[in-house]
């Protein structure tokens, strides 16, 4: 008996379970990328340049409130470098109406503490000691130069005692520091804002300069500096390479170091770049440089340059420990050599 054609009936197969983990995959790599593309990206303390807690240690410099280099620490984070440095100078100039003895090593320990409050306010106050005096380093840096075939300049040549810092010039306006001597520097307190962009944040800050010791004039030059800056550094931690950059301008206070020779307002850059060589280790090079903070013919007292080279072991519990060495460049404008060891936390 014929029946007629039967109803066609549909069977669903299931979907391959490879092709649905797939799916599911990309689909939530696309809700995240979409969610991290709304959000703000701020430098991690994986991703933040290499910046140095450093700055001119030359004490016609050091004693005003020239800034160190900008703060960096991640969101709700707080941060603590301490950093030890040894510097070493040998120079003597005579121009016209001046003349400059500069025979003496300084030791500088400081600290600065750093905290980020929420995504885009840092707050970072700087402490410090210095201690002046003849120091260890000038053998060795004379044995340094001769073994590479480098000029020791006055190194050697100048018959003083060591710890000598002595200016002078015809109208009697007259710096001198001939003892050993160990007292606070000032304290720096800086405070910026920081906002976000492609790979990169900005930041607005200002560096405040609080007088804290009577010792010396070289150590403190008892006023009270403003400097405002802004800053561009990287964020992106997945590459290898980072970098920062600023720019800014200081307005001197009423200082009692050469007052009559002082400018009144010093503007002052910064740069950096890093290399990760492995996630922990890296190795960076800073450069900073500022305006003449007097109206000098002396190269000391004039513009200057410093050339930071160090290198940093990152560990896997947070810290990091970084070596380095500073060099003057331009020669004969800044310190001649500083070796630092700085600890981050």
């Amino acid at each position: 008996r014929f029946a007629g054609p039967r109803a066609a009936v549909r069977t669903r197969c299931p979907a391959p379970a490879g092709r649905v983990a797939l799916g599911a995959a990309i689909a939530q790599a696309i809700a995240m990328s979409a969610a991290c593309t709304s959000q703000p990206t701020f430098a991690s303390d994986a991703a933040a340049p290499p910046w140095q807690l450093y700055r001119d240690t030359n004490p016609f410099v050091a004693s005003s409130g020239l800034p160190f280099a900008p703060p960096a620490v991640a969101a709700d984070r707080w941060r603590v470098d301490l950093v030890l440095d040894a510097s070493n100078t040998e120079l003597a100039f005579d121009r016209r109406s001046e003349s400059l003895l500069y025979d003496a090593e300084i030791h500088a320990q400081r600290i600065a503490i750093s905290r980020g409050f929420g995504e885009h306010a840092i707050v970072r106050a700087t402490f410090g000691a210095e201690q002046f005096g003849r120091g260890f380093l000038d053998g060795f840096i004379q044995d340094f130069h001769r073994a590479f075939g480098f000029t020791n300049g006055d190194r050697g040549r100048l018959g003083s005692d060591g710890h000598t810092i002595a200016y002078a010039d015809t109208s009697g306006r007259d710096i001198t520091l001939d003892r050993n001597l160990s007292a606070a520097a000032p304290l720096l307190l800086d405070v910026a804002r920081r906002s976000s962009g492609d790979g990169h944040e900005w930041l607005y800050g200002s560096t405040l300069k609080v007088p804290v010791s009577h010792a010396s004039p070289l150590v403190d030059d008892r006023a009270v500096d403003l400097s405002l800056w802004v800053a561009a550094q990287s964020t992106d931690a997945r590459t290898r390479v980072s970098w920062g950059a600023r720019a800014g301008v200081m307005q001197r206070g009423s200082t009692q170091l050469l007052p009559q020779r002082a400018n009144d307002q010093v503007p002052f850059a910064d740069a950096v770049i890093g290399y990760r060589l492995v996630p922990s280790w890296d190795v960076a090079a800073q450069y900073q440089w500022h305006a003449a903070l007097y109206d000098s013919e002396i190269p000391l007292l004039e513009s200057a340059g410093n050339l930071t080279l160090s290198t940093a072991w990152h560990a896997h519990a947070g810290w990091s420990l970084r070596v380095g060495l500073v060099e003057d460049l331009p020669s004969r404008h800044a310190q001649d050599v500083t070796f630092f060891v700085g600890l981050t936390l």
